[in-house]
This record gives structure tokens, sequence and C-alpha cells, in this order.
């Protein structure tokens, strides 16, 4: 039992570092493209209005006709929303770069990876 006890006391040590050489199996660079895997959104396009419009609905007893406006607020927004979303889709499959944009899509982080390539 003693010496279970000496075997016991460095068990949760970290290794020391220059004991456990490196050793390199790939290459140690990025690859040249990115795969469009990760790109879902997670944006509710036009939650505010459908709130609304359901908010409306439970207060009119679920009657549409007095919820017009709200509803046709939601239309709208969700044709706005429909064609902002068509619009960064053909431009991320396209890979056109857009000055300033903050968040690129894989085709736009392709084209800008192929303009400086690894060597």
């Amino acid at each position: 039992m003693r010496s279970s006890i000496i075997f016991m006391k460095w068990a949760r040590s970290p290794q020391n570092e220059n004991k456990v050489p490196f050793q390199e199996i790939l290459p140690l660079r990025l690859r040249n493209r990115v795969t469009g895997k990760g790109t879902r959104t997670l944006e509710a396009g036009c939650l505010q209005e459908i709130t609304l419009v359901l908010s409306c609905l439970v207060k009119n007893n679920y009657e549409d006709r007095m919820c017009t406006k709200e509803t046709e607020n939601f239309q709208n927004c969700y044709k706005t929303y429909l064609k902002n979303r068509n619009f960064s889709k053909e431009q991320a499959l396209t890979g056109v770069l857009t000055p300033g944009s903050k968040n690129l899509k894989f085709g736009q982080i392709n084209k800008l990876l192929a303009m400086f390539p690894h060597k």
C-alpha cells in the first residue's frame, strides 16, 4: 500500500514540455480555402413584428380584422428580410467583396484567401 502512494504522488502534475518533443504530423499552415458548413445565421427576421401581431390577436380574441395594420407591417418586414437574405446569399456565392463589411461568407473569404495564397 505504501508503494502505491509513492506512485500516485505525481499523478496529476503537468508534464514537462522538454521531456515530450513536438512531432509535426501535418504542416503548420492554414489552408487556402474555408468550408461553408458553419454559416447558418441565428438571426430571427421580423421577430418584433410577429410579436406585435400575436399580441394584437390575443387582445382582440383572435379576430384578424382588428389587426390589419400589424399584419401588413409584418408582411412588409418579411418581404424586405427575404430580399436582403437573397441578396447576401447571391453575393456570398459569387464571392463579391464588399468594402467595409464585417461579416464575410465563405465564398468571400475564399476569394480573399485566393489573393494571398500560401507558398
